[in-house]
């Protein structure tokens, strides 16, 4: 039972670390692809403070049109 116990503490020290360094990495990957513009085409939903989301999502549309 003791060693039970140690070797799930041991695999918890060192997976918890793992985690942490490789959800680090993935996180700073996305932000630079962001910032560089590779992954900023690939949204599919646009975000307009005054309209929330748009066609994306069957929202409004962000070009008004003009009736008479």
């Amino acid at each position: 039972m003791k060693l039970a116990l140690l070797i799930i503490i041991a695999l918890a020290g060192v997976l918890i670390p793992l985690l942490w360094i490789t959800g680090t990495l993935t996180s700073a990957a996305y932000f630079i692809r962001q910032k560089l513009g590779a992954a900023r085409r690939d949204q599919a939903i646009a975000l307009d403070p005054q309209l929330g989301l748009t066609m994306a999502d069957g929202g409004d549309a962000i070009d008004k049109k003009t009736t008479k």
